[in-house]
């Protein structure tokens, strides 16, 4: 079962309609509860991060460099099955003299990022990318498919604690059960990038050419959660 984000709320009328069910609860006792279910999640996908600046006396000429080197990392890296979601840039930007703010010269920056499987990064030794480009930094993050797992897990613990809230709420006021009026399920919260910023990875075209790439022993975790709240009548 496939689960996409969840920010909604639901009403639920168990045979009557919705009004009729808020005019039944507003002659009830009611209690708003929530329940939570978070856990660690393994980041087993990366995004790499690269960067190439060029300078020179004239825009298009530095335009041209990086585009260069753009194109020819990409045309590689289109042939790795392993490589995903390439994504690129360039800007241009004038560097002025001290003593009269004239353009001396034209510097251009040009970004490229991609992502892989961190197993696959591990395994793939040299990455052809263009010389001259350096890498930033690697973000860290799980796969779609493990946030979807982990959401049906967490879900499904989260209701439970809910009924298990509500039941002993009702047993506490000696209420015979209890109606659910009101639900709310949020877990749009997990699986952010998390970025590895350090010398170990300030690695340039050429240092990865001849020796392959360092990647982390261990590429960390992130927490996903999923929270359910809600209103529900304690029936007499």
């Amino acid at each position: 079962m496939k689960l996409n984000p969840l920010s909604l709320t639901v009403l639920l009328a168990l045979g009557v309609s919705t009004n009729a069910l808020a005019d039944q609860c507003d002659k009830l006792p009611a209690a708003q509860l929530t329940a939570s279910s978070q856990e660690e999640i393994s980041n087993d996908m990366v995004r790499l991060n690269w960067q190439i600046q060029v300078q020179t006396p004239q825009a298009a000429e530095a335009m041209g460099a990086v585009n260069k080197a753009l194109e020819t990392s990409i045309t590689n890296l289109s042939k790795n099955p392993e490589v995903s979601k390439i994504r690129n840039n360039i800007q241009t930007f004038p560097q002025y003299t001290n003593k009269d703010r004239t353009i001396s010269t034209w510097q251009a920056i040009g970004t490229l990022s991609f992502e892989m499987k961190v197993q696959a990064l591990k395994t793939q030794g040299a990455l052809k990318v263009a010389d001259g480009l350096t890498l930033s930094n690697l973000e860290y993050f799980p796969s779609q498919a493990t946030l979807e797992a982990s959401r049906a897990k967490l879900l499904q613990e989260a209701m439970k604690e809910f009924q298990t809230k509500a039941q002993l709420v009702a047993q506490g006021f000696s209420r015979s059960g209890y109606t659910l009026a009101e639900l709310s399920i949020n877990d749009e919260q997990g699986g952010r990038p998390v970025p590895m910023v350090g010398r170990m990875y300030a690695a340039s075209a050429d240092m990865m050419a001849k020796s392959g790439m360092e990647v982390s022993a261990a590429a960390g975790s992130s927490q996903n959660s999923v929270s359910v709240s809600g209103r529900v009548c304690l029936k007499p």
